[in-house]
Formats: C-alpha cells, structure tokens, sequence
C-alpha cells in the first residue's frame, strides 16, 4: 500500500508535497510520517496559519478513516501516535488565535481514537502517550511533544469548558512528563507547562496548586535561570498563585515593571500594567501610558490578521483588561472605563460615544458593579460567585446549552440533537436567575430619577435577556452597547427595504409590513427573484432605504464566525465575515432589523461579548435588531409585527420596547394588529389559545434585542 492510499484526502489536496508513491506500513514508517506532518505544519506556518490548519484538517479526516480500518490493535497505536503529533501545532496555534473552540477539539481528538471534533456531545475513551502496543521508536517520537499537548490543554481549561476533568486525571502524569523533559534539557518547555498547570490548577482549587506555585517560586530564584524565564514565571504571580510566594500580585506587577519590562511578551506588558493600577493614583499616574500600551496591542492584532480573527483575538484576551475595569469600577469613573474599552475595542475611522450609558459588569467580586455618570452601585451578594454560577446554569438549561461558571466544569445532561433549542419549561427559572444575580429592582431605586441611558455596556458580556429585564425592572430602556462608537442621526424611516427569505410565515409578516408602510406612508421596497449572496450584497448596499428588514433563517456557531451568518434560500451560508465586508451607505444612521434566529447570538468569552452577526452589523451609520437565541416562530411573527406597527409614529428605540411590551400580551397584540389593518393572516395565527402562553415566555419576548 502506498502513502497516498493511507492519506487519499491530503494528497489529493497537497499532491506536490512529499512521497506519496513509496510503499508504507504504520510499523515501519509511522515515525517518518510523524517528521513529516510536524515539518509540513511548520513549513505552511510560514505562509499562514490558515494554510497549515487546512492541511491538518485534510489529515485529521485521512486518520479517522485509517482509524476506523485498522486491522488489529498494533496497527491502531501506530495511528495514535501520528493522530497525537498531528493535532498537538493546530491545537497550539488556534489557541493562540483565540479560536477555543477549535482548539478544543484538536486537544481532545489528538488524544482519542472516538472523538468527534464536530459533535456537541462525546462520549469516548481518552489516553495521553505512551501507547502499549505501538513501536518504541514511535512512542519515543511523539513523547517530546507531550510537553506542548499540557501547556495547551492546561491554558485552553481555563478558559473553555470540557477539560477540567481531563486535567485532573492527567495532573500527577503530566508533572512525571514535565520533569522528564526538564531533566533532558527542555526548561522552556516544562517551565511553560508547569505554569499552565499551576495556573488552572489555582483556578480550580486543585490541591497541587500550592506545591507547583512554591516549586516554580524557587527555580525563579535559582542563578542558572535566565531573565526571561523568570519573566515567564513571575507572570504566574500576577494572580492568586501569588498566596504562596513573598509578595502580592500588584507587588509582582511592580516588580515586573521596574526590572523585567524587556522581557515581557506581546499582551504581557499591558496585562502587568493593568494588576499594578489598584486605586486612583496609579491610575491618573500611568492613564495616558496604560491607554497607549492598549491601543498598541489592539493594533498588532490588526495588522496581522483580518478583522475577523483580530476580533477573536481580542475577545479572547480580553480577562487582561479585567483587574483594570474592576478596579476602575470602584475608583473611576464611565469615562475612564470607556477609554479604556475604546482603546481594546474602538475602531480608528470611528469617534468614541458619549459617556451617557450604563456600565454593568457581572463577574465583580464585589458584587454587580454599576456605574453610571456621577454614580456606581454594588448588588449585594452574600456569594457573588454563587450567584453567577446559579445564572450560567439558568442560562445553560434555558438554551439548551452550555455556559460554564466560577466553579468550573460541571456535568450537564445535554441531549446533542436538542442543543441550542430553547427549553420553555425553563424560561421562568431563568427570569428568577437574572433578577437574582443582577438585582435589577434594587438598582432601580438607586438609579437618579433623571438618568435616561443611551446604552448599557456590559463587560463580560452573558447570552441572557439583561435587556429586557432591566427594562421590567427598572422602567428605562437602553440600548445593547456594541459598538461603542458616536452614532450619526438616525434616517426617518421613509424607504424600507425587505428580504423576503423563506419562513413558516414569511408571507404573514410581509403582508403586515406592507399594510404598516401604506398607513404610515412607507414606500416599500421586497427583493425579488433569486435571494442568493449577490443578491443580498445589492439589497445591504443599497443607499436608497432607512431601513432594511431582513426574514430568513440564520446560524450561530459558538466557536466559529466563519459558520455564523445568514441563510440563503439557495441554503448557502452567507458567513458573518462576508457580510461584515459589505459597505453600509454613509448618510445618517439607518436601522437594519435581522428577524432570524440567533442573529443576536455572540460568543461568550471575557470581553463585550462582540463576536456576533448583529454586533458585527453595528456602526456610527446602522443599529441593529437582532435576536439572542433561536425565536419561536410565532414570536418572531408577533415582533415583526409589532415592531412594524410601532415604528409607524415612533424613534427606534421607543417602538423598540413597546413591540416587546406588545408582543407578550395576546390581547394587547390582536389590537394592535388590527390597528394596522382588520384582517391580517396574522392576526387569525395569534388568535389561537395556546399562543398566549407561548409569547409570554421569557424566552420569546427577551430574545429581541436592540444593539447601537
């Protein structure tokens, strides 16, 4: 058998690369194709990393087919071995990219012969190297990469579920591998791992915290250590793992600063800042530098990647900015946050919005912080951490999803071919959760009586209806900040310009909005003809309408932007990026309304939470209304609907929040139905019974969100 009846797929794809027509057994020559793929990854690096993971991902498809065909259990170690240095480069390098996700499968499949990296849910058998019934030589080949597999698997488990227990079961193995490869020599390597390890395992509350914090705090101290590896080690001590040391984590951060600076890497720098600013005059001292320092590394991550990964990028680094905003939500003030979030986040051909918005941050230890133009507010909570675990679970048991908390992993009954669908038995439970952990009704009354916020910044940003129910809560509306930017004055409504993608009850919706746009003196655009992504580029550039209003179905990926977007009805995906692309006319801000499932939907990571179609969408020239999660059908038609009628005499924002109040209420909707025209189809879809226990679930009137 040749190598390229083994790799059909790659050598289709790459047939110029390497000898595909020597003959090839996995005995003999599984460590030579070990060499082989770990040169090739590195050698199409240097061109880019799209190009290196789209050969690991043609080899990766190649393995699981040889996997599945291996005749015995020999041949099928062999296979693990290649499989393991195969997936240890893209798991490093997506990590890197931010892209969590994806990296998590390549951890978890290099390591399993049964993982799926496209499922939701596996169920498999999961082993580290050696393995039992493959060569020596082959097990001594993939040994030295094991280092990189627990640096990677120990960064990626603090910030995604899923590997906590993975973790766990491999701890005390994988210190014997870390001190094996210190022992021959790899310092760097098991120096990086071992503070991976200790920095989960400070995290988790895991035992072996404290015994690797002391060992690394030691070897710093040891003359034969370089600079830059004590640099590497004291960045550990930036967070709690600095119990077990001599100093403080602003004390480290100091020290670091005054001795080390040259020798802090890329977002380091700013990370060490952002621990050493802990009261106000750290901050007025350093404010210019530290604002200087964050716009540079938001910057590198633009020139070197499109925008799409440099916002990935971005969210997923954004926990350096959090002891900074904590810090300024106890010292500072909205402006200062807001510099500091424009700086990350702000777009240069852009100007920064006012600081006339609502800043909430979640995750404060000290309780939900709130601030506001000349005030904050601290929830009280006994258990903040309590508290912000029972709302990840509400949120998680709501969308049939997974949202992990403080406490870490925790094990979740997840049907896989019901994942993503909302649950409406849980939408009270939900309500309950974010009441409880934002105390919405107890901000209302320290709110000033006088204070109407244009916005509500929410940093991290969590899939749950805040907006809805802050609104209930405190009887003001705001928008969802996502851009951050100064808008331009919104364009009246006097075209509107409607995508007709096919729904259940596309034609009920269009039937309402022509009606509301005869009343109100609309002139009414409806695409026709072929609704394909040349066509939609014509619909979203056109300058003419105020408002575009797009039916149709959308997909949300929480781990891709490429698989997030709108559907066509040709059942392409038009991905979030492509459209992202498309030029959006310059005169005043017009109103883009995305009535499709999950167009609202963001990844969640440390940051705003902008990883989305309709944050994406946002500029000084368009706002958006989009929907958080997968709409019930008959909400979606019961907004739509509303939302055409309300705009009809009132701004955005205002007919906004009456279409969500009117939706709810069956009685209050058939009337304002009829106000638009007697005898809509839509009208005679909600008249029906059981509709109004639909509607008036959260989980359909605290989908529709407005983002500026």
């Amino acid at each position: 058998m040749k190598l390229s009846d083994i790799f059909p797929l790659t050598y289709e794809a790459y047939p110029q690369i390497t000898w595909w027509n020597d003959e090839f057994d996995w005995r003999q020559r599984g460590v030579d194709v070990c060499e082989f793929l770990v040169e090739t990854q590195h050698w199409l690096i240097e061109e880019s990393d799209g190009q290196m993971l789209a050969f690991s991902v043609s080899v990766c498809a190649d393995i699981i087919e040889q996997t599945a065909r291996a005749p015995d259990e020999a041949t099928a170690s062999c296979i693990d071995c290649v499989r393991f240095i195969a997936a240890v480069i893209p798991a490093q390098r997506t990590l890197a990219l931010g892209q969590l996700g994806d990296s998590y499968g390549w951890v978890l499949w290099g390591i399993s012969r049964a993982h799926d990296p496209t499922a939701r849910v596996n169920n498999a058998n999961y082993a580290l190297p050696p393995y039992g019934d493959a060569p020596h030589a082959h097990n001594e080949a993939v040994l030295p990469f094991v280092v990189d597999w627990i640096q990677t698997a120990y960064l990626l488990a603090r910030k995604f579920g899923g590997l906590d227990d993975h973790c766990r079961d491999f701890f005390d193995y994988s210190i014997h591998i870390i001190l094996t490869a210190m022992a021959n020599g790899d310092l760097r390597a098991g120096v990086d791992a071992t503070i991976a390890m200790a920095n989960w395992a400070t995290t988790r509350g895991h035992a072996g915290a404290e015994t690797l914090t002391r060992t690394l705090f030691q070897l710093m101290q040891q003359d034969f250590v370089n600079a830059e590896t004590k640099a590497r080690i004291e960045t550990l001590f930036l967070t709690s793992a600095a119990q077990w040391t001599d100093r403080t984590p602003v004390e480290w951060a100091r020290h670091l600063l005054e001795t080390r600076r040259e020798h802090l890497r890329e977002h380091e720098v700013f990370q060490t800042m952002a621990v050493a600013t802990d009261d106000l005059a750290s901050w007025t001292a350093n404010r210019t530098v530290i604002l200087t320092e964050i716009r540079r590394l938001s910057a590198s991550y633009h020139e070197r990647s499109p925008r799409a990964e440099a916002l990935i990028s971005l969210e997923s680094r954004a926990s350096i900015l959090m002891p900074l905003i904590y810090c300024l939500t106890r010292v500072g003030s909205v402006d200062d946050i807001l510099d500091v979030l424009w700086a990350w986040y702000g777009s240069v051909d852009w100007e920064r919005g006012d600081s006339n918005v609502l800043f909430i941050s979640p995750n404060h230890g000290d309780g939900v912080a709130y601030v506001w133009p000349h005030g904050r507010w601290f929830a009280p909570h006994a258990d903040i951490s309590g508290s912000l675990e029972a709302l990840l679970v509400a949120v998680s048991n709501a969308l049939s999803d997974y949202f992990r908390g403080p406490a870490g992993d925790r094990i979740v009954d997840l049907d896989g071919r019901r994942a993503g669908i909302p649950a409406f038995e849980n939408g009270r439970a939900l309500a309950e959760a974010v009441e409880g952990h934002y105390q919405l009704r107890g901000l209302a009354q320290q709110l000033p009586h006088d204070f109407a916020p244009r916005a509500i910044v929410v940093v991290p940003g969590h899939r749950d209806p805040l907006q809805s129910l802050f609104s209930l809560g405190t009887g003001r509306f705001a928008a969802l900040e996502a851009s951050l930017a100064a808008a331009a004055t919104d364009r009246p409504i006097e075209v509107l310009s409607v995508w007709p993608g096919a729904t259940q009850l596309t034609e009920p919706e269009l039937e309402c909005l022509r009606a509301a746009a005869q009343v109100a003196g609309w002139r009414l655009k409806v695409r026709e003809g072929q609704l394909d992504a040349a066509a939609f580029k014509d619909f979203y550039e056109d300058p003419e309408p105020d408002a575009l209003w797009v039916i149709g179905h959308g997909q949300q990926s929480p781990y891709s932007v490429y698989e997030t977007g709108l559907i066509m009805d040709t059942g392409d995906l038009l991905p979030m990026p492509q459209i992202a692309s498309l030029a959006v006319p310059a005169a005043g801000r017009r109103l883009l309304v995305l009535n499709v499932c999950s167009s609202g939907s963001a990844q969640t990571m440390d940051g705003m939470a902008r990883i989305g179609l309709a944050q994406e969408l946002c500029s000084p020239q368009q706002q958006v209304i989009a929907h958080l999660w997968p709409i019930n059908y008959y909400a979606a038609l019961a907004f739509g609907c509303s939302l055409a009628s309300r705009l009809r005499a009132n701004p955005v924002s205002i007919a906004f929040r009456g279409a969500t109040n009117v939706m709810r209420n069956q009685n209050a909707l058939l009337e304002e139905l009829d106000s638009v025209a007697p005898g809509l189809a839509a009208t005679e879809r909600f008249a029906h019974g059981h509709v109004a226990e639909i509607l008036d679930n959260i989980l359909c009137w605290g989908c529709p969100a407005l983002f500026t």
